[in-house]
């Protein structure tokens, strides 16, 4: 008792009722090991810091209680689920200094009115402002304690009122449904294309920057929780054929949802598109100049190795005997690789005409509607984004309806601004000497010199791409000060428009049609 607040009258209750003590250790559902040190548990979960304090809750009654609970849900659910219903219950009943005023509180007597009125406040704040299911985790907190110690202030009357409330499920993929410019899917034309461009161009040097690219590639590419992300390890990127001469490159992501104690109980294997793995294998690379050694009790000890590592040993891990996974970031740290990333290239969303937010759920709607739109199974699909059932895919299907992403020459005019995949050189006049073969023109008809010249070349031997469509996405090209562009533009909106889900230009139409509206405005004297 003397790792909480203490209190007589709490331990004579639980030597009478013979109630087992509150032990200094126990072993999670994740077979590893949870300590308490100072009133703080520390719980070794995968995905944040497991540290729990025990003494904010106050009265000694609700410490020891707290206590017990955790406990019980570390080994019947997991230690991350543990951790969010202590932070849950503190959240939602620490109105009006609930707790701070409960430290006086030592009779069970005094404490059941007190709880009844916060949680019925609790109840009313919630309803009020619609959101109820917040009020989950405190119920079953209270159902819970009512049931194993009513003698401890907890009313078995009023947790069967509880009981039968019925708490209604969060709103999940609201933000999905409302097509929510700041938190739903990324727009796959203007948002997505300038993602992809930033990373092509990003030559960053420092090992953030190594790490932010590899992040974004691949919650763009897989659209899984940052806990999948965090999970991996430099071993789960492998040649499947063993075939150094022509590899064929997987990555083996850990799953996280219900049924898996731990991450890396269960893998699905995803190949690796080329420019994925050169941003994971660029990473790889940079992590060979870090070890992953621990030093225990005079001991070097060897830790895995992890994709996205943190510089020095976590402390909470390494207070649990984590070793293991010593050199594995949290969620909260894969989140920040993003938005940092959006700082550092100045990524400005077309639409909001603010910087991008970026986050792992963003690229994970983006994915899903992506996946949903080409006409994947639902069950495909729950298991591509590693969720527990089909139902928490619906979404996805429920707004194909809406998912329209038609585009006009105002539009791209506009969005030119911010989406810079032009990277040509600046205009030239329609009468300045240009050698003949380095003229593009716009269709096999036109010769040297005819009206439809778009522009010069700078390549000196035969361009493999796909002319005059792939030369506004190339550093080579110096377009004529031409209105051409402006009927390429409205040719290319167009044909976007009629059949958007055609894509037969051999580059990518959007990105082509929103570089040719750069290059309109610069024909017009505007800055793009």
């Amino acid at each position: 008792m003397s790792l909480f607040s203490e209190n007589l009258s709490l331990e004579q209750l639980v030597s009478d009722n013979g109630w087992a003590e509150i032990p200094e250790e126990f072993v999670t559902r994740e077979g590893k090991l949870a300590v308490i040190k100072e009133g703080r548990w520390f719980l070794p979960c995968e995905t944040r810091a497991g540290w729990v304090n025990i003494r904010r809750f106050g009265s000694p009654i609700l410490q020891w209680l707290m206590a017990k609970y955790m406990i019980h849900t570390a080994q019947v659910t997991s230690s991350i689920h543990a951790v969010s219903c202590v932070d849950a219950v503190y959240s939602q009943l620490k109105e009006r200094d609930f707790f701070n005023k409960a430290v006086v509180c030592a009779d069970p007597l005094l404490l059941k009115p007190a709880l009844i009125e916060q949680m019925e406040r609790m109840l009313t704040r919630l309803k009020i402002k619609r959101q109820l299911w917040n009020a989950y985790r405190p119920i079953r907190w209270y159902l819970w304690c009512a049931e194993h110690y009513p003698e401890l202030g907890f009313c078995e009357i009023y947790a069967s009122e509880l009981d039968s409330l019925r708490i209604p499920g969060g709103p999940k993929g609201e933000a999905v449904r409302s097509l929510d410019p700041e938190q739903g899917p990324l727009h796959p034309h203007l948002e997505v294309s300038l993602i992809t461009n930033a990373l092509r161009t990003d030559t960053g040097t420092e090992y953030e920057h190594y790490q932010q690219r590899a992040a974004v590639a691949l919650a763009n590419t897989y659209g899984r929780n940052p806990g999948n992300f965090i999970a991996l390890r430099e071993e789960d990127v492998y040649d499947e054929l063993d075939h150094p001469e022509d590899p064929v490159w997987v990555i083996k992501i850990p799953r996280i949802k219900k049924g898996f104690r731990s991450a890396r109980s269960d893998f699905i294997v995803e190949a690796l598109d080329k420019e994925t793995f050169r941003y994971v294998q660029e990473l790889i690379q940079a992590n060979q100049a870090y070890e992953s050694l621990v030093e225990v009790n005079d001991i070097v000890t060897p830790c895995a190795r992890p994709l996205f590592r943190l510089d020095t040993p976590n402390h909470m891990r390494l207070q649990t005997g984590d070793y293991e996974s010593a050199f594995h970031m949290y969620s909260v740290g894969f989140g920040k690789l993003l938005r940092d990333f959006v700082e550092r290239m100045d990524l400005i969303s077309p639409l909001t005409k603010q910087p991008m937010i970026l986050s792992a759920r963003r690229f994970r709607y983006t994915v899903g509607t992506t996946y949903a739109a080409m006409g994947v199974s639902r069950r495909e699909l729950a298991y591509r984004l590693d969720h527990s059932d089909e139902q928490h895919v619906q979404v996805y299907y429920d707004i194909m309806d809406v998912l329209t992403y038609a585009l006009d020459k105002a539009a791209v005019l506009e969005y030119s601004r911010f989406v810079h995949l032009y990277c040509g050189g600046a205009t030239i006049s329609a009468d300045s000497i240009i050698a003949t073969d380095a003229l593009i023109v716009t269709d096999e008809h036109s010769q040297p010199g005819d009206v439809d010249a778009i522009g010069a070349c700078g390549l000196n031997d035969l361009c493999h791409k796909f002319p005059p469509f792939s030369c506004y996405l190339c550093p080579k090209f110096r377009p004529y000060k031409s209105t051409i562009h402006e009927y390429l533009l409205d040719s290319l909106v167009r044909m976007h428009n009629e059949r958007p889900e055609s894509q037969t230009l051999g580059v990518h139409r959007v990105d082509v049609i929103l570089a040719i509206g750069q290059v309109v405005k610069m024909c017009q004297g505007v800055s793009a």
